[in-house]
């Protein structure tokens, strides 16, 4: 009687520890690009120490993202997306301004997002309000950080100007008013009413195999995608991340032969869960198929690496490819089998010759 309690208690665990990886990897991936693109949330103050207006995006999208996933994907993502940036980009760690960006999504993610929160003007208000008082905050923050950080360089009538007043009017026209509302936007959009979209080409499975899918819920919609065609691409975006940052960091390329080694090692995870649930031996669960489906993603991306060892990479994939069509031809004849026996039972019990 126990049993299906525990299960279901387990696969809320799996759940919410994958959603948790995928939100912070979200947020990681999205501040590096953007910043990469319009500067992050530091650029401005440590590659200018002079007051000017500045419209911040990094900042803008940061601050909406820490909103929706709360305080401790603010501090944690935050002070990870500028440390990786900053390894990246400046080759050179400035410790007081992760802080300040893992402190920043703490305290903006205090006032968490809830479905239908923003229904309502006065909670935009408050959300106006409280955006207001934590720039105040964070304005004198960091001119306590830079005094700390970095005593005698500058005199703290600079330090006020250059980074407290241009933080705070930088957040004055990138977050108090903006935020508020996307934030509206985003509640009208997906929070007026219940709602799950299941569309085929999301979830390549009727509803009657709905459990090989999986939903992510924005506000009060679901939104339902296939499990193992999820992972595959967050698989190959991840693994287009890592390189990508371990090249900027490094100068450093993943080599071809270990590349060879890789496409061909890790595709071998999903064949095992996929050919044995198509051989009907068992049944696969969401969470493998996300996570064999991420081995994959990953091992595509890889194969960009190998362009030296093209005859090599292609032998491989018509390996694979054969191996997949074996499966499914066996599959397919098993299943035949399965009904031809299920009707002659069916035939049988019914005083049918």
């Amino acid at each position: 009687m126990n049993d299906a309690p525990q299960e279901i208690k387990k696969k809320n665990y799996l759940r919410i520890v994958f959603l948790n990886l995928l939100i912070s990897v979200f947020i990681i991936i999205s501040y590096i690009y953007t910043a990469e693109g319009f500067g992050a949330i530091s650029t401005v103050f440590i590659g200018n120490q002079e007051f000017f207006l500045h419209f911040g995006v990094t900042l803008t999208l940061f601050t909406f993202l820490s909103v929706l996933s709360g305080p401790i994907h603010g501090l944690i993502d935050g002070f990870l997306s500028e440390f990786f940036f900053q390894i990246a980009v400046y080759q050179e760690i400035y410790f007081e301004w992760c802080l300040i960006v893992g402190i920043i999504g703490l305290l903006v993610g205090l006032y968490k997002y809830k479905p239908l929160k923003y229904h309502e003007g006065i909670k935009v208000y408050y959300t106006f309000l409280l955006l207001v008082l934590f720039t105040f905050f964070l304005s004198g923050l960091i001119i306590a950080f830079q005094t700390l950080f970095n005593p005698g360089q500058f005199s703290l009538e600079d330090i006020i100007l250059n980074y407290g007043f241009k933080f705070f009017f930088q957040a004055l026209v990138s977050i108090i008013f903006l935020v508020p509302i996307l934030l509206v936007i985003y509640d009208r959009i997906f929070a007026a009413s219940e709602k799950q979209l299941y569309y085929m080409w999301l979830t390549h499975h009727p509803v009657s195999d709905s459990d090989h899918t999986f939903y992510l819920k924005f506000g009060r919609t679901k939104i339902y995608f296939c499990s193992r065609c999820s992972g595959v691409i967050l698989g190959g975006l991840m693994s287009l991340f890592l390189t990508g940052i371990v090249e900027m960091i490094f100068q450093a390329e993943l080599s071809g032969e270990l590349a060879l080694i890789l496409i061909i090692v890790l595709p071998i995870p999903n064949f095992i869960d996929w050919g044995t649930q198509r051989l009907l031996l068992r049944k696969s669960t969401t969470e493998s198929r996300l996570l064999t489906g991420f081995i994959v993603g990953a091992a595509l991306h890889i194969m960009s690496f190998t362009y030296k060892y093209y005859f090599f990479t292609m032998l491989i994939l018509t390996l694979y490819f054969c191996v997949f069509f074996l499966l499914v031809f066996w599959g397919h004849k098993k299943e035949m089998k399965l009904l031809k026996e299920e009707d002659y039972d069916y035939l049988s019990n019914s005083g049918i010759d």
